[in-house]
């Protein structure tokens, strides 16, 4: 089995629903139904709520390890995300590694259960070269604050590659931090918390500083081009990728402007028309409406368009509400250094 490299989804949520109302978070069989097209090896560490949608599923309650319980038990949720939500966001790394290690798999692939994926990772030759493979833009400083802060420490596990060793290091990385380090976590937090900002300090934020750590040639970008011009993408929600900004939009939607071609996604740059070939596209938040339809008719389905527009305008009336508009956080900001005056 070694040259097979295993497609591991981690997805365990009861029947909560999805966005539009669906019971069971629905677009997860999507992901897998899509993952299987391409992988011989795909599998669901799930709960009894999803179990019909994998034939390769294993309840994720049976992968608990002592390493994850030492993992509980020293950390604490440094973010205004729910405090399950902040700590279960790690979970998989753990759960994972102990599923490569009873099968005996020196390698995987893990995508959050959002994203459609259109390659067969064990043919995917630049992850012979790496430990870990992830998605790192390439500004990491947050817009409101002074230049150069570098703060965001944002590298997405969202598709993501590691060797077991990989995922060894990390997850003995997290326990660490949090036991011996959390100095340096709360240089992060404090920022979030002087400004009202929302977010804080979540995987994202681990798998930055970890990633930084290694030496050259350890880690792999894929949000950059690879030799065939295709890249990974972060977010079908956001024109971004590597940089601000680089994709073809459609604004009313929100969404990046996808074309097709023999069953696979691209998307031309804005800079330049470049055509760029997506090899996975990720249904961050609300865009996971759209799944359906990209699955079944490559295209945004005519409902789900509608749907996202009513959901686009509750989030912004949301964010409007709670202060996490850009400009409300710029005033925040503005405020806090005229009261240090």
């Amino acid at each position: 089995m070694n040259h097979i490299i295993p497609v591991m989804v981690h997805h365990e949520t009861g029947e909560k629903a999805q966005a539009a109302g669906k019971k069971n978070q629905e677009y997860l069989k999507y992901c897998i139904a899509q993952a299987k097209k391409y992988n011989e090896k795909v599998v669901l560490l799930g709960d009894q709520y999803n179990k019909a949608w994998c034939d390769d599923w294993h309840n994720a309650d049976d992968f608990i390890t002592e390493k994850w319980k030492r993992f509980h038990a020293v950390f604490e949720n440094l973010s205004y995300y729910p405090d399950a939500w902040a700590e279960g966001i790690f979970k998989r790394f753990f759960l994972i590694l102990e599923y490569l290690e009873r099968n005996g798999f020196d390698r995987c692939v893990i995508i959050d259960s959002d994203v459609l994926l259109y390659l067969n990772v064990s043919e995917y030759e630049p992850f012979s070269r790496c430990k870990v493979a992830a998605e790192t833009p390439l500004l990491q400083d947050f817009p409101m604050l002074e230049k150069g802060n570098g703060l965001k420490w944002k590298t997405c596990a969202g598709f993501s590659y590691f060797t077991i060793e990989g995922l060894r290091e990390f997850t003995d990385f997290c326990i660490d931090m949090y036991t011996n380090h959390k100095d340096r976590l709360m240089v992060k937090w404090d920022v979030h918390r002087k400004y009202g900002m929302y977010g804080g300090v979540g995987e994202m934020a681990l798998l930055h500083l970890w990633v930084e750590s290694l030496p050259e040639g350890e880690y792999l970008n894929l949000l950059k081009d690879d030799a065939n011009h295709c890249v990974f993408d972060n977010s079908v929600g956001e024109s971004s990728g590597y940089l601000e900004h680089q994709y073809e939009y459609i604004r009313r939607l929100s969404v990046k402007n996808l074309h097709w071609e023999n069953g696979k996604p691209y998307c031309y740059t804005i800079d330049g028309h470049e055509k760029t070939w997506f090899l996975n596209l990720h249904f961050v938040d609300i865009t996971k409406i759209f799944m359906e339809g990209i699955y079944e008719n490559q295209s945004y389905s005519a409902h789900a368009k509608f749907v996202t527009y009513l959901l686009k305008c509750r989030g912004k009336l949301a964010d409007l509400k709670h202060g996490n508009t850009k400009w409300q956080q710029r005033l925040k900001i503005r405020r806090h250094a005229s009261a240090k005056q």
